[in-house]
This record gives C-alpha cells, sequence and structure tokens, in this order.
C-alpha cells in the first residue's frame, strides 16, 4: 500500500512540472497577433481551424490565423489544462474568446533547450 501511495504523489507531483505555455502564446493569442504566433511555429505545422484543416507552412499559417482573427476578434483566452506528451513535447488546452462565440484551444509544442516551438494548432468551436 505504501509503495503503491508513493507511485502515485510521483506521478502526480511531475504533472505539476509540465513546461507552461510561454506568456508571449498566451499575450498573441489574446490578441489576436498572428504574426507573434509564427515567431514559435516549425517551419511547417498542423492547423486545423473551422474551415481550414492541414499541414501548413509557417507562412501559410500565419495568413490563416490572420484572417480567422479578423473574422473572430479575441477578447481573452485562458489556459485551462497543461501537460507533457511525448518525446519531449508538450501541449496546453485553453479557452478562446473572441467576438464571434468561444473557441477551444489545442497547441502542442516542443522544448529544445530554451526554445519553445509550436508543432500543432487547433481551434475548434466550443459548443
Amino acid at each position: 500500500m505504501r509503495k503503491l501511495f508513493i507511485v502515485l504523489s510521483l506521478f502526480f507531483s511531475l504533472s505539476l512540472f509540465a513546461l507552461p505555455l510561454p506568456t508571449s502564446i498566451i499575450t498573441a493569442l489574446k490578441s489576436g497577433n498572428s504574426s507573434e504566433l509564427a515567431k514559435y511555429m516549425e517551419a511547417s505545422i498542423d492547423l486545423s481551424i473551422p474551415g481550414n484543416e492541414g499541414a501548413f507552412s509557417k507562412s501559410q499559417s500565419e495568413l490563416i490565423l490572420k484572417n480567422f482573427f479578423i473574422k473572430n476578434q479575441p477578447t481573452a483566452f485562458k489556459v485551462m489544462h497543461s501537460g507533457d506528451s511525448k518525446n519531449n513535447t508538450h501541449f496546453s488546452i485553453g479557452n478562446l474568446t473572441t467576438s464571434k462565440g468561444n473557441f477551444r484551444v489545442y497547441i502542442l509544442y516542443k522544448e529544445t533547450g530554451a526554445v519553445v516551438t509550436i508543432i500543432e494548432l487547433r481551434i475548434e468551436t466550443d459548443e
């Protein structure tokens, strides 16, 4: 029983140390700043927003996000959950409030040294 408690305690304490989403990415989502978000993107990312889904280059992704933010002006973004994934990757799930409604945002990112790079970004209608 004691071993189980130790294992569970260790598991939960490690999950508390997930790499947080950088403040500059949070700020870029809050303000709808696609060029700031693009600074953190890989050369090619998986992007999914309502009406547009696929693997896109950094510049294509920036343009797609710019158009999305023009149509859906953000007013707030709040990270609801963060965690670790495989291969030194991390994820954050948040709520994006816009002029046209609420969206759930999923961001998969990796850490290489002190550099954070977005691998996948999904923005889905929050129903």
